[in-house]
């Protein structure tokens, strides 16, 4: 029986969590309902693909992946009015029962609600009434709505298209590849003028979307907000696995420091092919424990597709990048 890759296993797994667990930066969201089933975890232990016996693992016959069905309007609501009304209620929330009240109504109504959301959005004022919009808008949104948030990356409101480049990078879609480069392309031309978060979003989706056209701004984001942005980084880094990703990150690493090395092979976790073992082989020997553990949560990401494992002891480290020199 056929495989499917540990990368596209990955991915799906990445954009749950993504949608489930992460909101843009200037607002942390309620987490939203999942939306799709990830795959059955992996058996390998201690991410080396074996068993402590040197046999391998056997891994479970993945579910078949659930085909996406790419809505290509926004459904009509059965009542525009009422929409509307919950929407004003939600940003006014003058006690906490009227924004619960708003937000599961909003919630309830789901994918119809979210061009009236998306309108607020853009032209709301008040931090704390954006922050709920953008909550609901992730319980609202999914996979199935990529090629209509693609829509909104020209929208004359900055707030809009920040959000929804954010959020259709949680789903890699490579049909939305054009529309996400054009955003990147205006939004590189404004230099020091773009918007910070607005550039990030920007290079966050054209990657998530195939296209390695902002990602020296994911190596700024990996070396700064890692703890904050990894969840995402990695999962969009996934859209551009491969040879050309390899060769722009690698030629990264001359005279890079402690700290950027450490992004570096961050970044190679995600979008890196095997043509890169030979560099991440080399600092598995290192002896600052956080780029060790860096190269060997590359090798995971690399080798088997795995998630990192962050935070591991130095002596846990020392052995399991033993084991990783001898494996690769």
């Amino acid at each position: 029986m056929s495989q499917r890759s540990p990368y596209a296993k990955a991915a799906t797994t990445l954009a749950c969590l993504v949608s489930t667990l992460l909101v843009p930066a200037s607002a942390r969201a309620a987490p939203a309902p999942a939306q799709e089933t990830p795959q059955q975890p992996r058996t390998a232990r201690s991410g080396l693909g074996g068993d402590s016996d040197g046999k391998k693992s056997e891994t479970p016959a993945p579910k078949p992946k659930k085909q996406v069905e790419y809505l290509t309007a926004w459904p009509k609501p059965a009542d525009k009015d009422a929409v509307l009304l919950d929407i004003e209620r939600l940003c006014k929330s003058r006690t906490p029962e009227m924004g619960v009240q708003a937000r599961e109504a909003l919630e309830t109504t789901g994918a119809p609600a979210v061009p009236f959301l998306l309108d607020r959005l853009g032209k709301e004022r008040d931090e704390t009434a954006s922050k709920r919009l953008r909550e609901v808008l992730v319980a609202d949104t999914n996979a199935a709505h990529t090629r209509l948030l693609a829509k909104e990356f020209d929208s004359r409101f900055q707030a809009t298209r920040t959000f929804t480049l954010w959020r259709a990078a949680a789903f890699p879609d490579p049909e939305i590849r054009a529309p996400a480069e054009a955003a990147w392309k205006r939004i590189d031309k404004q230099g020091a003028k773009a918007d910070p978060e607005e550039r990030y979003a920007a290079a966050l989706c054209a990657a998530s979307a195939g296209s390695v056209a902002g990602i020296e701004i994911l190596q700024e984001a990996a070396l700064k907000t890692w703890e904050r942005r990894g969840v995402e980084l990695r999962a969009a880094l996934e859209g551009v696995r491969g040879p050309d990703a390899t060769k722009i990150v690698l030629g990264r690493l001359k005279d890079a420091d402690q700290k950027q090395k450490v992004a570096i092979l961050r970044l190679l976790a995600g979008c890196g092919d095997r043509s890169s073992l030979a560099v991440v082989k080399h600092l598995l020997e290192d002896d600052d424990n956080q780029i060790r553990v860096a190269a060997i949560n590359a090798c995971r990401g690399i080798v088997e597709g795995t998630l990192p494992q962050e935070q591991l002891p130095v002596f846990e480290a020392i052995e399991l990048a033993k084991k990783w020199k001898e494996k690769i």
